[in-house]
């Protein structure tokens, strides 16, 4: 039997916020201390127009650098629709899919 990798639960450090948005897109960034484990870590993005609905998802691939103390996850959602408030919260996972514990409240931006 395979031994599962663990993680350390990581935690929030700054954001999530909006870095920028368009008509049609949006990035949401935020940094996380480093949660170990895999290389490679996926930055989550669940969103949609309900606040309590959030359906949608939005995913992008990180590094993980052992010597760095934090990660820094930046995700682009595309297709979305012009002048449209959004809902959304973070998380992040390992290469696995195992969750790394982080797990934003609900937050908002609009699009142009």
């Amino acid at each position: 039997m395979a031994a599962v990798p663990t993680y350390k639960a990581a935690q929030l450090t700054a954001g999530p916020e909006l870095e920028s948005a368009t008509d049609t897109s949006a990035i949401i960034r935020w940094t996380t201390i480093n949660p170990g484990g895999t290389v490679l870590h996926y930055g989550v993005v669940h969103y949609g127009t309900d606040a309590k609905n959030l359906t949608q998802v939005a995913q992008s691939p990180n590094r993980r650098s052992p010597s760095h103390p934090d990660m820094i996850f930046r995700v682009r959602i595309m297709r979305l629709n012009s002048n449209t408030t959004y809902y959304y919260k973070v998380e992040s996972t390992g290469a696995t899919g195992a969750r790394d514990g982080v797990s934003s409240s609900v937050k908002t931006f609009k699009t142009q």
